[in-house]
């Protein structure tokens, strides 16, 4: 995407971004046909590049997925756990901002559904951070996991959202953040550039907390060549829109947007294909947010990303042999 865009912009009159548009479109347009073209061979379906994706993503609900091009079993349609990492943290204990006594549960139970047998990361790749002392040891863990991942990276906050009163940027509070001081909570940025710099084919941020939807707007700055959005292979999903709080409702056991997304890995969706896609998963949180008058929860991706897999469907059902 980077070679197109330096081309398009040394093309006299063309538009770059315009240009990206195309070839993006071409590029998952020709990814698709060789998922379900027939004369493609077990070896080409096999393929490293093609290894997540294939099941065409059901956008559409209520039509039962075509059944699988091949007999591999489902745990070979997740990503490589051994070249994958995800870190889950989040804050449920404050000092100065209200508890949100639901996140160090929601961590856990989530990063168990996300691991092995049935999710896409194994336990000893997947580390989940409760009320992490410090933005210094919270980059630590990210910057590791990024470095390392080399198919499927995945960094997941919850807790507190923060704006800062000067950018307007999104910032993710700690332990001891307070609203009138920036600098004690993570900006969002740094969380950025780590996805940025990770070489893992496959990058996926997902942000629980109010306004998240901040993060989509966050730009390239003079040393990013290209804002996150526009970077092959990258996806972001956040609970709510950038001018919504997202819910924590007392008494129950997670926040809202993380308890929906545990109970959708825990429990599947009927009629649904093999694996759990972050198209389907999205499509479905939004369906349970319109059913229960809940804030919005928003997605960003590039090219196939929406067809990354991260569980495997605890509902599904093999079509009979004919």
């Amino acid at each position: 995407m980077c070679v197109v865009q330096v081309l398009a912009c040394r093309a006299r009159g063309l538009d770059d971004s315009g240009e990206c548009d195309r070839f993006d479109r071409l590029w998952a347009l020709a990814d698709e046909e060789l998922v379900l073209d027939p004369l493609t061979t077990e070896d080409d379906r096999a393929a490293p590049a093609q290894a997540a994706v294939p099941v065409p993503s059901p956008l559409v609900t209520g039509s039962r997925p075509a059944p699988l091009a091949n007999a591999r079993s489902a745990s070979n349609l997740l990503p490589d756990p051994d070249k994958s990492r995800a870190v889950l943290f989040g804050v449920g204990t404050y000092t100065h901002l209200e508890a949100l006594p639901g996140v160090p549960a929601g961590l856990r139970d989530l990063g168990t559904a996300l691991t092995a047998p049935t999710g896409a990361f194994s336990p000893e790749h997947a580390q989940v951070m409760v009320d992490p002392g410090s933005a210094t040891e919270i980059l630590d863990v990210v910057k590791e996991a990024s470095d390392t991942a080399e198919d499927t990276l995945l960094l997941y906050f919850s807790g507190h959202g923060l704006i800062d009163s000067h950018s307007g940027d999104l910032s993710l509070a700690l332990p001891e953040s307070r609203y009138e001081a920036e600098y004690t909570s993570l900006q969002y940025n740094w969380i950025r550039r780590a996805v940025i710099e990770s070489p893992a084919r496959r990058k996926l941020v997902i942000l629980d907390c109010c306004y998240s939807g901040r993060a989509a707007g966050v730009m390239g700055g003079g040393n990013d060549p290209l804002p996150l959005i526009a970077i092959e292979g990258t996806a972001l999903i956040t609970a709510t829109s950038e001018s919504r709080m997202a819910l924590a409702p007392t008494g129950e056991p997670y926040t809202v947007f993380t308890g929906e997304l545990i109970d959708l890995l825990r429990r599947g969706v009927a009629d649904g294909p093999q694996v759990l896609d972050i198209d389907l998963i999205f499509n479905e949180l939004r369906r349970r947010s319109v059913a229960k008058a809940r804030p919005m929860p928003q997605m960003q991706h590039r090219g196939s990303m929406g067809r990354l897999p991260l569980a495997i469907n605890p509902q599904y059902r093999a079509e009979p042999p004919s």
